[in-house]
C-alpha cells in the first residue's frame, strides 16, 4: 500500500502541469557504497524530471507526509540535504498542516516551498491551468503498484524496473544511462508479453525513459556537431561519445576483441545494439536537439494508460504534446522503432507503440 497517496497524487499532478516526467517512490543509494550490499538511504516520494531542451535536464523532489511528530523546518533541512545529494534544483514539502509562517520564509532560503496540502492545490491551481484531475494516467497509484509488482514476477525483468523506478532518474551522465537501460532491456527482452498490459507498460516507461536520455545526449553531443560532418567522422565521434571518449572506447574495444580470441568468425567491432539505426536516429535528432524529449511525458502516460480507465482530460493533453511540434511524435516513433529492433518480443511491443502513438496524435 502506497502511503500519504493524496498528496503523492496531487505531486504528480504538480509534475505533468509543468512538464516534468513523475517517478514515485525513487530510492536513493549512495554510489560510492564499499560494502558487498548496497544500502538504500531513503527514497523520494516523488521526483519530477524535466527532459533537456534549451536548458539542461532539471530535477524537483516532493516530501509528502501526513504525520506531524516532525516540525515543519525539520522537514525542509532533510529536504534540503536531499536536493544536494541528489543533484536536484528545487523541493517541495507537502504537510498535513499549514507552517508557521517563519519556516516557510527559512524553508525558502534553501531552496525548499513548504506547503500544507490547502495551500499546494492553491499555488499549483495559480501556476498552471492544466493542474487538474483527470489530467494525466500518471497518478494512478494501483498502475505504480503494478508496475512495482513485476519485479516478482520474473528475475530477468527486476533489474529493469529497478532501473527504471529508482535508478534512471538520478543518472546525472545520460550517455552512461542509455547504455544502462540497454544492458537491462537486452537481460530482460525475452520476457517480454505483448499481449499483457503490464509488460506494454514497462515497455511504454523504457521509451519514455529513452527519449529523456537522448534529450540530453543529443544537447551535448550537438554542441560539438559540424553540420558537414562526413558520415564516417561523426560515426567515430558519436562512437566515442556514447562510451565516454576515445580512451575508454579502446580499451572496450581491446578487451571485446580478446574475449573473442579463438573463435573463428571475424570479430564485429565493439558497438551499442543496433548501431546503424541508432546512428541515423542521433543523425535525426540533431536537426532540432531542443525538441528531442518534448514526448517523454506524454509517451510514459500514454504507458500508464494502459491500466487505466480512460480520461478524457489526460488523452486531449497527451494529443496536445505530441502534436506540439512537428518532431514531437516524429521523435517518439523513431525511438520506438531503434528500441523494436532489438529482438523479435520488442518488435511486437513496438508495433502495439506505433500504432497507439499514432492513434493518440488524432
Amino acid at each position: 500500500m502506497i502511503k500519504d497517496s493524496a498528496q503523492k497524487q496531487k505531486a504528480i499532478r504538480y509534475c505533468v502541469a509543468h512538464g516534468y516526467v513523475p517517478y514515485l517512490e525513487a530510492v536513493v543509494r549512495y554510489s560510492a557504497d564499499t560494502s558487498e550490499t548496497a544500502t538504500d538511504i531513503t527514497d523520494v516520494d516523488v521526483l519530477g524530471l524535466r527532459p533537456a531542451a534549451e536548458v539542461a535536464t532539471r530535477r524537483v523532489v516532493f516530501d509528502c507526509k501526513t504525520q506531524v511528530k516532525i516540525s515543519a523546518v525539520s522537514r525542509a533541512l532533510w529536504a534540503a540535504g536531499l536536493l544536494k545529494m541528489i543533484g536536484a534544483d528545487e523541493a517541495f514539502v507537502i504537510l498535513a498542516k499549514a507552517a508557521p509562517e517563519g519556516h516557510r520564509l527559512a524553508a525558502a532560503e534553501i531552496g525548499v516551498n513548504l506547503f500544507s496540502e490547502k495551500l499546494f492545490d492553491e499555488f499549483s491551481r495559480t501556476s498552471s491551468i492544466d493542474y487538474l484531475e483527470g489530467i494525466t494516467y500518471l497518478d494512478n497509484l494501483d498502475a505504480w503498484g503494478a508496475l512495482m509488482g513485476l519485479r516478482d514476477t520474473s528475475a530477468r525483468i527486476a533489474p529493469l524496473v529497478n532501473f527504471l523506478v529508482s535508478e534512471a532518474p538520478f543518472e546525472t551522465d545520460p550517455a552512461a544511462g542509455f547504455r544502462t537501460l540497454l544492458s537491462r532491456l537486452k537481460q530482460a527482452e525475452g520476457e517480454f508479453d505483448s499481449t499483457k498490459p503490464a509488460h506494454l507498460m514497462l515497455y511504454g516507461l523504457l521509451l519514455s525513459q529513452a527519449l529523456t536520455y537522448l534529450s540530453a545526449m543529443t544537447r551535448a553531443f550537438g554542441s560539438a556537431f559540424e553540420g558537414a560532418m562526413p558520415l564516417p567522422k561523426f560515426e567515430n565521434s558519436l562512437r566515442n561519445y556514447v562510451w565516454g571518449g576515445k580512451e575508454s572506447y579502446a580499451l572496450r574495444q581491446r578487451l571485446h576483441v580478446a574475449l573473442q580470441a579463438g573463435r573463428t568468425a571475424d570479430v564485429l567491432p565493439f558497438q551499442l545494439p543496433g548501431w546503424e539505426r541508432f546512428v541515423e536516429l542521433q543523425r535525426s535528432m540533431l536537426d532540432a536537439p531542443f525538441l528531442v524529449g518534448s514526448a517523454a511525458l506524454a509517451v510514459k502516460d500514454l504507458a500508464f494508460k494502459h491500466l487505466s480507465l480512460p480520461r478524457e482530460l489526460a488523452d486531449k493533453r497527451i494529443r496536445v504534446e505530441l502534436t506540439r511540434n512537428a518532431r514531437a511524435r516524429q521523435f517518439a516513433l523513431q525511438v520506438n522503432r531503434y528500441v523494436g529492433s532489438l529482438s523479435r518480443l520488442l518488435k511486437e511491443c513496438s508495433d502495439h507503440y506505433a500504432g497507439t502513438m499514432s492513434q493518440a496524435s488524432e
